[in-house]
């Protein structure tokens, strides 16, 4: 009998897969298409430290430091991470949110960052036109990584500790007694213990299939890729609120353009998303491109990526034990995730194995948080761009 069962291939699912393996768990990993067809492979992929709440900016932190950074010493193998220096772009409205979580990220977490001046921002990074820039915050050891490479070295890591991967669809939780029993697949049951729900946007119908509500919608996400001139190798990777884009290089020699806050096209559920991107986004990301990155005006658009995100009302995830006793959550992510998948799917691991995360601020994720009236938000969060 499995002794865990995860739900889910993407970069929280893989990296729990690797910690709990690593620990010497009896490890599952359900996913039909093996973690490439959600929202990691679709991810924006930004490894940086800058976040609004200093627990989240402590996972970020550790995922880059201890993993993205020494990727094949922890985990063995690669996962693409590119050191191309990170940079949050503030207007006036945002500037001091980013002076304020600037110092957190210095002064309680020892990360270290710096705020630049647009002067200063220009001299350090030639390519980028500061219009509308008040300040940036800006970390030289951040950037991108590759997330399929990431999740799939992850799942290799896991299975060489003796976690198993397959490709098979879950169509429902299985629960008795008030606690967990297993899933039902296309092919059968499988029965464990315990059992983590990591699919983001699919992850509230199999929950309603215990009887839990998850406080989850979905909602279609698009990113750009837009080919690079050969005299621009690259650029910084930049979350720009004045310009309501994040962008970064890829290794390919484009430019990947996202969008925070967009309005936002909410699915009635994941499978409602459309592969095709929306020409009109196409066109808006690439003005916005150009006018960051003058040296991009009317790039040669490369190719589109789209997928169902999993947006909770705070913005914050669903971690940790819900509902049947053995159900764990990781989903909600809203968009946020990957940065801090390597070091959250190492906690999840501790909260199933030992009863508790090592970090005990992560009790405040639980879902139980909206019963309570207890949504999560940093102390200085942006307007433009909200808990991201």
């Amino acid at each position: 009998m499995t002794e865990v069962l995860i739900i889910g291939a993407g970069i929280t699912g893989a990296s729990a897969a690797f910690h709990l393996a690593e620990r010497g768990a009896r490890v599952l990993v359900l996913d039909p298409s093996g973690g490439t067809a959600g929202q990691t492979p679709r991810s924006g992929a930004i490894v940086r430290g800058h976040h609004a709440v200093a627990l989240e900016a402590e996972l970020a932190v550790e995922s880059l430091g201890e993993y993205y950074e020494r990727w094949d010493e922890r985990v063995g193998g690669g996962c693409g991470f590119t050191r191309t220096g990170f940079a949050y772009l503030a207007d006036e409205a945002d500037a001091p949110a980013v002076r304020a979580n600037t110092t957190m990220l210095a002064e309680q977490l020892g990360w270290p960052t710096e705020l630049l001046s647009a002067e200063q921002l220009a001299e350090l990074e030639p390519a980028v036109d500061t219009a509308r820039i008040r300040l940036a915050a800006y970390e030289e050891r951040s950037g991108y990584a590759e997330p399929m490479a990431a999740t799939t070295s992850l799942l290799r890591a896991a299975g060489r500790h003796g976690a198993q991967l397959r490709h098979e669809r879950v169509l429902g939780l299985l629960a008795g007694d008030s606690r967990i029993r297993g899933v039902r697949t296309e092919s059968g049951e499988y029965h464990a213990d315990t059992v983590l729900l990591a699919t983001g946007a699919w992850s509230p119908a199999l929950a309603a299939t215990t009887g839990l509500e998850l406080p989850i919608a979905s909602a279609r996400i698009q990113v750009m890729l837009y080919e690079r001139p050969y005299s621009l190798a690259g650029h910084l990777t930049m979350t720009d609120v004045a310009g309501d884009i994040y962008l970064r290089p890829t290794a390919d020699r484009c430019t990947l353009v996202g969008r925070h806050a967009p309005e936002r096209e909410w699915l009635a559920g994941p499978e409602e998303n459309r592969a095709e991107h929306d020409h009109s986004f196409m066109l808006d990301c690439a003005q916005r491109l150009g006018a960051r990155i003058p040296a991009m005006a009317g790039a040669p658009f490369r190719l589109a990526r789209t997928c169902a995100l999993d947006i909770t009302p705070d913005g914050r995830p669903l971690l940790g034990p819900a509902g049947p006793e053995g159900l764990f959550l990781a989903a909600g992510w809203s968009g946020s995730g990957f940065g801090k998948g390597p070091a959250t799917g190492a906690e999840l691991a501790r909260w199933i194995l030992d009863g508790r995360p090592r970090r005990p601020g992560l009790w405040r994720y639980t879902l139980d948080r909206f019963a309570k009236g207890e949504p999560i938000a940093g102390e200085h969060e942006y307007g433009a761009t909200g808990p991201h």
